[in-house]
């Protein structure tokens, strides 16, 4: 699987890019806030639904525009894959396989596989076990999507747990 084309429209200072990647791997070079990182969120975003930098869509959006687009030309051993992701300033995300809008995001996922390193992945080795169990539960969300549904009923039954254990303690 690699990625063969991704094209921005109004994605944080990109208002409208289109990147052909012709080569088994790219080298992504520039000045400073040109917006190489820019674009390797965006890739990031398609394969995971996340953002390393921020946590609101509407970040993400271009200044002045409501929405922006994420699309991706996907080559796999099987065919080609075309995948989208809108961001809204206002209101929720949609995604988008084989121009069929997905009614789940959970659908998305696993449609692009990439891991994000950078000069804060030093904290995995060094910062504490939340680290790692979030960085793992990425990961494995990508090559299982079903997992990220198993993940939030984990998460939602721990908070259960935890607040039946502080009512519990109140009434002690």
């Amino acid at each position: 699987m690699y990625l063969h084309s991704l094209h921005l429209q109004d994605f944080r200072n990109y208002q409208e890019q289109q990147v052909q990647f012709t080569a088994p791997k790219t080298i992504i070079v520039g000045q400073n806030a040109q917006g190489k990182s820019n674009l390797l969120e965006a890739v990031e975003l398609l394969a995971t639904l996340r953002s390393h930098r921020v946590s609101r869509d509407r970040d993400l959006v271009r200044q002045q525009a409501n929405q922006a687009r994420i699309a991706a030309q996907i080559r796999r051993t099987y065919g080609e894959l075309a995948v989208a992701l809108v961001l809204r300033s206002q209101g929720r995300r949609t995604t988008w396989r084989n121009h069929e809008t997905l009614r789940r995001q959970l659908d998305f996922l696993g449609s692009l596989n990439a891991v994000q390193f950078s000069c804060t992945d030093l904290e995995l080795v060094r910062g504490g076990p939340e680290g790692r169990r979030h960085w793992l539960d990425t990961l494995v969300m990508q090559l299982e999507p079903v997992y990220a549904h198993i993940l939030a009923q984990y998460q939602q039954v721990i908070k259960q747990r935890n607040a039946l254990l502080r009512k519990l303690k109140r009434g002690v």
